[in-house]
Parts: structure tokens; sequence; C-alpha cells
């Protein structure tokens, strides 16, 4: 499609056809932009065969809009009954995966039925969260068992969804709602409530422990959005892929990587910067062991010295002020007149806007954080650090969060640490 696009605005055909309106385009939208805005304006006819019609007539022309609006609704209607057909296969209780059924059970049909080994590691699982025992150690005693009834090796993440997952109590899961299913359940109701419990419990403790405020949006990996390309500055994108059936993590710039798509909500800093991708398995334990060294060794860090500014305060408040009020005269004055010029009035909103500015950036240091306080925070945190080996991945990730503000990397797996004091 785009190739169309580019080679309408050359010229190099006359017309375009195709065998049915909905093959040009499955939005009304796309489709009365190609017409209008890339067709029509380069001259170039189009014709749809099925509906025996093309836009050099002028029944032709009304004719697209309408059967564009017909084409939509067609496609709307579908994608409502097949909404529907999901939403009554769900409350039937049958299966919505056909392919991945979930750890325990096996696909029988258009259902379920319970895989008596791995059923068995299920309850396991539960029995040894609800006893106490954490989802990292969790995760190690399965491994160390030879991966029982699992392909490939358990993770914290793994865990924490057979955790929390209602198809275990018998249940359809399906766009945000849970039915009834017609297969059997592997944990009962009671013990599935109490897990949810105590799962919530963990998470607030541990977000008390650290002195962190519990969000509706926690980042999947442990350094997403704190890498910086230590050659161009670009923020360092991850990049998941499959190998050997295994999950790899690895770290892109921007400014370096080939596709366009992947690097489309990234600013490209230099498009001749010599970073080379880095792998999370390699970064990630990297970044723990500095952390467990500052911890060892809090006074190795070099606190910042906040410098006060040698400013009027109170003079620039006040022309601060006066500017705000230049503004609101500026917008009563548009808002009363009728024979205003425009022109002028955007010229003088541009100045005081500028102006206004520069002020606020004058006063700016003096609104920062007292450094002291942070450092508080900071070491507060590095104190109840004890084992930070011994924690699952989530408690680490949280602990990264909180004490860096972002890492500078280079090739060869060099990094820059800047913390958050």
């Amino acid at each position: 499609m785009q190739q169309l696009i580019k080679d309408a605005d050359t010229g190099l055909y006359d017309a375009v056809l195709v065998y049915k309106l909905d093959r040009l385009s499955r939005s009304q939208k796309d489709t009365l932009y190609l017409i209008e805005d890339i067709f029509q304006k380069n001259n170039i006819h189009f014709i749809s065969l099925s509906e025996n019609f093309d836009t050099s007539t002028a029944f032709g022309k009304a004719m697209i809009g309408i059967l564009s609006v017909f084409a939509q609704l067609e496609r709307e209607q579908i994608k409502e009954r097949m909404s529907m057909g999901r939403v009554g296969r769900a409350k039937s209780g049958k299966i919505m995966e056909f392919n991945n059924p979930a750890f325990g059970y096996e696909i029988d049909g258009d259902n379920y039925k319970v895989d008596p080994l791995r059923a068995e590691i299920v309850k396991r699982i539960y029995k040894m969260y609800l006893s106490g025992t954490s989802i990292n150690k969790i995760k190690e005693t399965l491994n160390s068992e030879g991966h029982i009834g699992n392909k490939k090796n358990w993770s914290d993440t793994r865990i924490r969804y057979i955790l929390s997952n209602p198809t275990y109590l018998g249940k359809i899961r399906y766009d945000g709602k849970t039915y009834d299913g017609k297969f059997s359940p592997i944990i009962d109701e009671e013990t599935f409530n109490k897990t949810q419990n105590e799962l919530k419990e963990r998470q607030t403790a541990t977000y008390k422990r650290f002195n962190m405020k519990l969000r509706p949006f926690q980042s999947k990996y442990m350094l997403s959005g704190l890498l910086r390309c230590g050659y161009c500055g670009a923020t360092l994108f991850v990049n998941s892929y499959v190998y050997n059936g295994k999950r790899k993590l690895r770290y892109n710039c921007p400014s370096t990587y080939k596709s366009k798509q992947k690097t489309r909500t990234y600013k490209i800093m230099d498009p001749n910067c010599p970073f080379k991708l880095v792998y999370a398995k390699d970064l990630e334990p990297a970044v723990i062991n500095e952390i467990k060294n500052l911890a060892l060794n809090p006074q190795s860090i070099q606190k910042p010295v906040k410098k006060t500014p040698d400013i009027d305060v109170e003079a620039i408040q006040k022309e601060l002020t006066k500017v705000r009020k230049q503004q609101q005269r500026l917008i009563d004055l548009y808002v009363i007149s009728d024979d205003v010029n425009i022109d002028n009035i955007s010229k003088k909103s541009a100045d005081l806007k500028l102006q206004e500015e520069t002020l606020k950036k004058q006063l700016a240091p003096l609104e920062e954080p007292d450094n002291d306080d942070k450092i508080v925070a900071f070491n507060e945190i590095l104190a109840q650090i004890k084992d930070i080996d011994s924690l699952d991945y989530d408690k680490q990730k949280f602990i990264v969060k909180k004490l860096i503000k972002k890492i500078d990397v280079w090739n060869d797996n060099k990094i820059k640490i800047h913390w958050n004091i």
C-alpha cells in the first residue's frame, strides 16, 4: 500500500483496479483518503469490478462514499457476531484456548481434562506458598528437582501466574470476566481465595518495606526505562525473542536498530551511533552486583551538593504575577473586541509565554526537594537489603527502580549507574 501511494505521487499509473471495494482498505476513512487525497489528486481513476463503477463518473464518485459506509458496517457486524460468539462460548463453559492449556490440564475436544502428574505439582505450589514459602524459593525447589512435569525451567512469572489463574477453580476467563467451566477444578475455592489474599498482602508488605507507592502499572522488566546509550544518549528499548525454545531479552539503541517499526516511539539521537545490542542476562546481574556492593559500602556513593542560586525570589515572583495579569488582559481583549488584530494578539501572547517560562526556570531550583531527604530515604532502603539474591524477580525489580535514576550503557556491558539521590 505504501508503494502504491508513492507510485501515485510519481504518476507511474493512470488507474487502480480492484475486484471489490473492501480490497482497497477495510476502513471507510482510509478508503476515502486514498480515493480523494491520493488518486483524485493525481488524476488517477479508481475502478471496482464487483460494484461496477469508477470514479471518472459523477455516479461513481457518489457511490464510493455510500459503499464505503456499508462495507464498514458489514465488517463491524461481523466483528460483533464473532465477539458475541466468543462470549456465548465462554458462558457455556467451553474453553477459549486450544493450543496452550493451563499447566495441569490437557486439551480434550473442546474442553480440558486434568493431567494427574502436573495437577499434583500445581497443588504443591499452592501448598508451599500458603505455608510461607516465597515464589523465588518455590522456583528454586522445582528446578532443583529436574523441572518435574515441565519442559522448561520454572520462573517467578510462571509460578505467580499459576497462583493467580482462576482456571484452577474450574473457571473460564474471557475479556476480563470469569465464567463457570465444564471441567474439573484442581484447587478448591477456599485455597484459591486464601492464595489471592496472600499475594496481595505480600505485595503490599514489599511496597511498605521499600517505601513505595502502589501503582496500577509496573514495567515488566527490571531495567525498562532506565537504560541510556552511553554513546548518543538515546533511551534503550527492550526486544523479546525466542531462541531454542527459550525467551531471551536484549536491549537496543534506537539510533542503530534497523527496524523503523520498533523505533517509532523512541528518539534517534545519532544515526552513526556505534552501540551494539546488550542482553538482559548480562546487564541485570551486573546491576544487582552494584547494588550489593553499595549496600556493603554506602559511603562509596558520591552525594551531590545542592547549590542554592543567588536570586531575588520576591522580585521574580512579582514579575511573574505581572506577566500573568498581562496574559489575562490579552485574553479579555480578544473575547470582548470584534475588530482586534489576531496576528498582533498571537505575537504578544507568545512573547508573554516566553517571559513566563523564563521566570519559572529561575525559580525551579528552589522548588526541588532537599537532597538530604532523598539521601535518608535512599539509605533506609539500602539498610533493609540483607541478601538481594534471595529475593524474587519482582522484589529485585522494585529495589532497582527505587534506587536508580538511570544507567548509561556501552558495548561489552560497561555501565555507569546514576543513583536516585
